[in-house]
């Protein structure tokens, strides 16, 4: 009892950096960071031990698929179970992926060990997210998400070159030694974090419904959410092609601006999120995304793919932290796990299907239709958003 009253009364208090949620950043930076030194050569470790392009393909994919069919349960066992030894759980696991990376004699094998990573680094990604939650301060929530996202955009930086650097020095089974012993360093910090489980927490429940998988209640923020998701899986997979096409040198330098600003975004993005209404923060987002849009769309030249740059960074950073937080503010604490997963579900899906769409549309058409697409679908995004928020208002 002494201890759930610490806990609130550290919640209710108005410091963000205490020594639990600083080590939950941590851990969460290391299994990022873990993450994005493998997925750009996933796929040519795939060859190297036998695998054809396509099946490459499928090996590197499968994860994702993973991830998005284990987000509903991984929100499930967040709220029923002890979210710290969840995160402990998890992240054992994900060292143990690493270690079966580097054991795959075949790709059946390989392909066992990406599966198995997607579920755990979904369970992972849940459960910090929900420990976080119960962790900061309730008036600073969005803030804390915002720095927790900065360490995931860091990661997602340096990543994948310091990931390729192992890897052409020392080679394949080394890097996964690397990344699996820094699971392991992160392991042993998270077993110091000073957090205990309280029965009121607990729910145990003999049937499992929809709601138990699903957050209905925030279904609308989660598919905003995933609209920003979309918009960015397009411009990942066709800016390149688009800028062979209209022969733009450099055009990759759009990657390390946008995930430039994406951070720099998020420094702010959390707090003004806490201090703003979130109709404000998610309206200028969206402005922001479409208008890079329509610059990807109608850009022939490097400036204007350089301001879009910065434009979908802003708009990333502040729309997709302020509905985060919304969506966990808008369930009961007991079913925080679930608002978060389902928050992710919105993003996988979105990750998953704006390739497809964006692939279809440029075929038929061309690059420049697929982006001024999607600028209308994010101008529809802003008024189905501003319906919603007006009906909220006069229910409440």
């Amino acid at each position: 009892m002494l201890w759930g009253e610490l806990m609130e009364n550290s919640r209710n208090s108005t410091s963000l950096w205490s020594k639990e949620y600083v080590i939950t950043l941590l851990v969460g930076l290391i299994t990022s960071f873990g993450f994005s030194m493998v997925y750009t050569i996933i796929s040519a470790y795939s060859i190297k031990i036998g695998a054809t392009l396509s099946i490459a393909g499928v090996v590197s994919g499968i994860f994702s698929i993973s991830a998005l069919v284990s987000r509903p349960f991984s929100g499930l066992v967040s709220d029923r179970y002890n979210k710290k030894r969840l995160f402990v759980v998890s992240t054992l696991a994900i060292a143990i992926a690493f270690l079966g990376y580097s054991v795959s004699s075949n790709i059946s094998i390989l392909m066992f060990f990406r599966i198995f990573h997607g579920a755990a680094f979904a369970l992972s990604g849940t459960a910090s997210i929900a420990l976080i939650s119960e962790l900061v301060p309730k008036s600073r929530l969005a803030e804390g998400l915002g720095y927790f996202g900065v360490s995931q955009m860091i990661s997602r930086i340096v990543g994948p070159s310091m990931g390729a650097y192992i890897q052409d020095i020392f080679g394949y089974n080394t890097l996964f030694y690397c990344i699996a012993t820094l699971h392991i360093i992160a392991l042993l910090v998270l077993l110091v974090l000073p957090y205990k489980f309280t029965k009121q927490r607990q729910q145990k429940k003999a049937k499992i419904a929809l709601i138990d998988l699903v957050a209905i209640e925030v279904l609308v923020y989660a598919a905003i959410g995933g609209v920003f998701s979309l918009g960015n899986g397009v411009i990942n997979s066709f800016l390149v092609l688009m800028g062979a096409k209209r022969a733009i040198s450099n055009i990759s330098l759009y990657f390390m601006v946008n995930a430039s600003a994406v951070a720099v975004a998020r420094l702010f993005a959390g707090r003004q999120a806490d201090q703003s209404s979130i109709t404000l923060i998610v309206n200028v987002s969206l402005f922001c995304a479409a208008t890079a849009a329509l610059l990807l769309s109608f850009g022939y030249s490097l400036a204007p793919i350089i301001y879009a740059a910065v434009l979908m960074g802003i708009g990333l950073a502040g729309g997709q932290v302020s509905l985060q937080a919304e969506c966990i503010r808008a369930v009961d604490e007991k079913r925080s796990g679930i608002a978060v997963s389902t928050f992710y579900i919105g993003a996988d899906v979105g990750n998953g299907i704006g390739p497809m769409i964006g692939g279809a549309i440029s075929n038929r058409f061309n690059y420049g239709a697929m982006f001024l697409s999607l600028g209308g679908l994010l101008s529809v995004t802003f008024l189905v958003f501003n319906i919603y928020q007006r009906r909220q208002l006069k229910t409440s």
